[in-house]
């Protein structure tokens, strides 16, 4: 009955938000990174380049500035025993493709590639929620919130399908080994390792992409398969407008023959060059010609070109100004990331600090406007309320009822990040009913100690929740809604939960 009434309650708390107005020139002064921040600067900060801060945390960025902390998040790894702790009990589906087999399927697998996915398919059940799962609670307790944040960006980015045939053997090393120690680093070198990996080369059809050959009969076999060649050149590099043509598609995916994949009964699995694949005849791609008879370093040669294009510099510039600051980013904005894209050959570090340091992140016209997806929402009440995974995979499937399963979009180009693909009755209704169940204590997959995050539910439970949530920053209609729910209630935990139900489900909490 209490959840039906906090649902009912704060779609109505809900109906009153409204899709922000485009972007207007707005004037000014220096961002706070020349200066000392306030609070609000610091939420802001902490809701677009973190999953949203925790307890103390924009305090603490009012008191050091912007820089301090820019500096500790782009600057080198440091130990954080509490990620051990999260992780334990995801920790075998961080394990390399070779141990998953070994533990799934011992000595015993089939020579046969359809029988080897059928018995993947059977030993993995959980997997791919195991690895969500792993994900999540990174993003919840590490200090290191950038990479955090940047490692989803990419993960969508990069796109791969976990449950296209034996893709799921390699979908977790994939984030682990391939985006994750790349995510801050160079982009050429995050490309190649992306272009290298099982999980895209199987997902976008590369691995059985060859040069057809005729045999002595007349036949023609093998084929050339332009999946990844085509989604390289669109999504992961110079992007729709690029300037490039069908052809440089075509001889992209001519470039890329035999990159393929090991197979177990080939003595391991992992990425293989088959040269008796390749095509060595003379090819050309936006202008550069690749000579007959060349091997697989024509790819590495492919994959710098297109890391350094100035295409793939403004590309990358405006989906990052788009996570960053709006769905419609500033140009000047996105003038700026490219350019220091381009400066840096590809430092995405350097990308991300020139961005947060630009002025249009800093303008009141952007705060508050961006609407969180499944996940953001997810991870940044979590941080908030101090509330931890509980070792269950139950947290993936609410994820996937609320429209972002992690590894699980079919289309390459990944979960959406623009508002209009998120807003719709069922969206609104999925994110009301998420509030309503964690402020109970009843969502599967987190624990949560409401008593301890908010100790007082008296005069001062709206106050202090309203502080803790949203910086103080909840509208009169939704204060209003919150005083008129609470009214006549008088049991501590009642109080809590509805309080903190209608600020995570109202209009102010569900943007950041």
């Amino acid at each position: 009955m209490l959840k039906a009434s906090l649902v009912a309650a704060g779609l109505s708390v809900l109906a009153c938000a409204h899709a922000p107005p485009p972007l207007r020139p707005e004037p000014r002064p220096a961002a706070p990174t020349a200066k000392l921040p306030s609070l609000g600067d610091g939420h802001h900060l902490l809701g677009r380049l973190a999953f949203g801060p925790r307890p103390g945390d924009a305090e603490k960025i009012a008191r050091s500035g912007v820089g301090p902390w820019l500096d500790a998040q782009l600057g080198p790894r440091r130990e954080q025993p509490q990620l051990e702790v999260a992780l334990a009990p995801y920790r075998r589906s961080l394990e390399t493709p070779q141990e998953l087999l070994e533990r799934w399927l011992g000595d015993d697998w089939d020579e046969e590639g359809a029988a080897v996915q059928k018995q993947v398919r059977k030993a993995a059940k959980g997997h791919i929620a195991e690895i969500a799962l792993a994900e999540i609670a990174r993003h919840i307790v590490s200090d290191r919130q950038v990479e955090e944040v940047m490692v989803d960006f990419w993960t969508n980015h990069f796109n791969v399908f976990a449950r296209k045939g034996v893709v799921r053997l390699f979908a977790g090393d994939f984030i682990e080994r391939a985006l994750r120690p790349h995510a801050l680093g160079r982009f050429e070198d995050l490309l190649v390792a992306t272009a290298r990996h099982p999980a895209m080369l199987l997902y976008l059809d590369n691995a059985r992409s060859r040069a057809a050959k005729e045999t002595p009969t007349g036949e023609r076999r093998g084929g050339l398969n332009e999946n990844y060649a085509r989604e390289l050149l669109e999504l992961h590099t110079l992007g729709v407008d690029g300037g490039y043509v069908q052809a440089d598609v075509e001889g992209a995916a001519r470039v890329l023959t035999g990159w393929s994949v090991r197979r177990p009964q080939e003595g391991g699995v992992g990425f293989l060059f088959r040269s008796a694949g390749h095509d060595r005849s003379e090819k050309t791609v936006l202008g550069q010609r690749f000579a007959a008879g060349g091997g697989e370093e024509e790819g590495r040669t492919l994959l710098t070109l297109l890391a350094k294009h100035p295409s793939t510099a403004r590309h990358l510039g405006r989906k990052l100004c788009a996570r960053f600051v709006a769905d419609h980013p500033p140009a000047a904005c996105v003038d700026a990331a490219a350019k220091a894209y381009r400066e840096s050959d590809g430092d995405i570090a350097r990308v991300v600090r020139s961005i947060a340091e630009h002025e249009s992140f800093w303008m009141e016209s952007v705060r508050g406007k961006k609407l969180k997806s499944p996940l953001e929402l997810v991870v940044s009440s979590a941080r908030a309320l101090g509330a931890t995974t509980d070792g269950s995979l139950a947290l993936a499937r609410v994820l996937e009822r609320m429209g972002e399963p992690i590894l699980l979009e079919s289309v390459p180009t990944g979960h959406p990040e623009a508002e209009a693909e998120w807003v719709s009755t069922s969206g609104l209704l999925s994110r009301m009913s998420y509030a309503s169940m964690l402020a109970a204590g009843k969502l599967p997959g987190l624990s949560l100690d409401l008593a301890r995050a908010l100790p007082d539910a008296g005069d001062g439970l709206v106050p202090r929740a309203n502080a803790l949530l949203l910086a103080g920053a909840a509208r009169k209609q939704t204060l209003a809604a919150i005083d008129t729910a609470l009214a006549g209630l008088n049991d501590p935990l009642e109080r809590r939960t509805v309080a903190v139900a209608l600020l995570l489900g109202s209009p102010e909490y569900q943007r950041q």
